[in-house]
């Protein structure tokens, strides 16, 4: 009797991975994936039946990677409020530029599907809790996350040329502000 074949999602997900960096997302096809997985499309729609699923999925294994990151950083220091929010800027810092420009594919990938958003709501979430928007230096905090983030975005998809020192500069100025209204 032949051994039943296993399909390794991770595989499936890092050649997902793989054909967003190379193509910027342009040439995102269950067939491109399938072929870098090599697997045949059947098998990775037994695993991922729509590209949705598959994005969705990609998109839930960067904001876990991403948040292990900020977490191991912010419980370095105490892991309070203000810690995690530095915490999450730092390691923003940390990225590298196919990273960014890999999750912020995956968010657009799936504004058309609202059922899917889920992990990054909860991630938003979490990140907007840590701070009291009702306070002046609470919205000041906001202010300076929502421009990174809008920046993450629109960088990301390559809506804005945004130089690493312009970047950087964004950064530290949340830092900053972070620092000086907790």
């Amino acid at each position: 009797m032949a051994r039943k074949k296993e399909i390794d999602k991770d595989r499936i997900l890092d050649a997902a991975d793989a054909v967003i960096l190379e193509s910027g997302g342009r040439f995102f096809t269950l067939d491109a994936v399938a072929e870098r997985a090599g697997i045949s499309k059947g098998g990775l729609v037994y695993s991922f039946p729509t590209k949705d699923a598959l994005v969705a999925a990609a998109l839930e294994r960067e904001m876990s990677r991403f948040s292990t990151a900020v977490r191991a950083r912010a419980e370095s220091d105490g892991g309070d409020s203000r810690r995690q929010l530095l915490a999450h800027v730092e390691q923003a810092l940390a990225e590298n530029d196919s990273l960014s420009r890999q999750a912020a594919f995956l968010m657009v990938a799936l504004v058309h599907a609202p059922d899917m958003v889920g992990p990054a709501r909860t991630f938003y979430s979490h990140l907007f809790k840590q701070f009291e928007p009702d306070t002046l230096r609470g919205r000041e905090i906001r202010q300076a996350v929502l421009a990174m983030e809008g920046l993450f975005l629109l960088r990301g998809l390559g809506f804005v040329d945004v130089q690493a020192e312009e970047w950087e500069s964004v950064l530290k100025h949340a830092c900053e502000t972070i620092i000086g209204n907790y």
